[in-house]
């Protein structure tokens, strides 16, 4: 055998070796969506302005009919106390890192800015919001630029930049 011959037949050895013994794709449980609903048609959009896709649809009679998502994640902000994440901006790219405290927390910026957290809310509705004044320093008090939380998943925050209207997603840190 040649040299090119040897080194082709353990290319094809390791490419079959390694499709054998490729992961294989496993499902949860088949669950009904839209139970006892005649469901002709459906689109996934935004109809409450909440940042998060909601369901539409129709009808074989025609009617139109909507049901809003429902964030169950339960969020506090003793929960993020200690934890530090990357945030993303979806259509810039653009990056800034947190880091929640008990008391607040900072926001860095690409440019190595710090902005101190302030006013961290939770509504009644479980809706985490926090802010931060628009200059820089640790010593900034004022609620200038606000976040506001639409989306707890595990070790994901997904939410929107309310002064220009950008959503983002924070991936939580591995410390």
């Amino acid at each position: 055998m040649t040299k090119k011959m040897t080194m082709g037949l353990c290319a094809i050895v390791a490419i079959t070796s390694f499709t054998a013994t490729a992961a294989e794709i496993e499902f949860k449980q088949t669950q009904t969506l839209l139970q006892g609903e005649d469901v002709q048609a459906f689109q996934l959009k935004d109809i409450d302005g909440d940042h998060r896709l909601d369901v539409i649809w129709q009808t074989s009679d025609g009617e139109l009919k909507y049901r809003l998502q429902d964030n169950q994640a339960m969020v506090t902000f003793d929960s993020l106390a200690g934890t530090k994440w990357r945030m993303t901006y979806d259509q810039t790219g653009y990056d800034k890192k947190l880091n929640f405290f008990t008391d607040g927390g900072v926001i860095e910026d690409r440019s190595n800015y710090q902005f101190n957290i302030v006013d961290v809310t939770v509504t009644e509705l479980n809706q985490l919001s926090f802010c931060t004044d628009f200059s820089t320093g640790l010593n900034r008090t004022r609620c200038i630029w606000k976040y506001q939380v639409t989306e707890v998943l595990p070790n994901i925050l997904k939410g929107v930049d309310q002064r220009t209207g950008e959503t983002w997603t924070a991936y939580k840190l591995i410390q």
